[in-house]
């Protein structure tokens, strides 16, 4: 999200992007659980919300009691993640979110317009400033995401103007991988090195063209 944004915005970090991958990522969230769950989501989080610890509680059971398994689907597809990687990632890599990125999160992601700044000027995904970007883009998200659906990337990265652009959805239903894949294990999940990086690395070595020497000038 925050690469696609910046392209928006067109500055000198913008010029300065050679490629980009997005993973399990998009700016466009309709379909997702908390796009399902906004109304309730909005009731509850009056004054943030405390993730770490509802997660932490999640994490001391994942891959272990078989009632869990719908809220572990939320982050990731269960089957593909070891017990020990599920606990480490719901035990450890979720804080207090405040209500300013909640507000922003769900008051515009699920929107037509997708992912915008908290005031709703900027648009992370500018149509009209995306169409003039032609730097190679990769898009890959797991056909059970549901936080960041397959929709939602397919669209951010057919609103590139580039000449050469890639979306995979990764599942078996698509011949693209064995596993299916949620959220988080498109990363760190069982089948991710063998089944997910490939198509990363055969990217970059594609399109990543290697820099040009920068011959040095004399000082008179």
């Amino acid at each position: 999200m925050l690469a696609v944004g910046l392209l928006s915005q067109q500055g000198r970090l913008a010029s300065a992007i050679r490629s980009i991958t997005l993973v399990a990522s998009g700016c466009f969230g309709r379909g997702s659980w908390h796009g399902v769950l906004r109304p309730l989501i909005n009731h509850i989080t009056h004054y943030g919300f405390p993730a770490g610890i509802i997660c932490q509680g999640i994490g001391a059971f994942a891959g272990g009691v078989a009632a869990l398994w719908a809220l572990e689907a939320l982050f990731y597809w269960p089957s593909n993640m070891t017990v020990a990687a599920a606990k480490r990632l719901m035990s450890g890599c979720f804080g207090y979110i405040p209500v300013g990125v909640i507000k922003q999160f769900m008051g515009s992601l699920n929107t037509e317009e997708g992912l915008t700044s908290y005031d709703g000027k900027f648009r992370y995904a500018d149509p009209q400033a995306l169409r003039a970007v032609d730097v190679p883009v990769l898009g890959l998200n797991g056909t059970w995401d549901l936080f960041c659906p397959a929709t939602g990337g397919r669209r951010t990265v057919q609103m590139f103007g580039s000449s050469s652009k890639q979306f995979v959805c990764l599942g078996p239903e698509y011949g693209t991988s064995k596993s299916h894949y949620g959220h988080f294990d498109i990363v760190s999940g069982k089948y991710a090195a063998e089944e997910v990086y490939p198509y990363i690395t055969s990217w970059l070595e594609s399109h990543d063209a290697p820099l040009q020497p920068v011959q040095a000038q004399q000082v008179q």
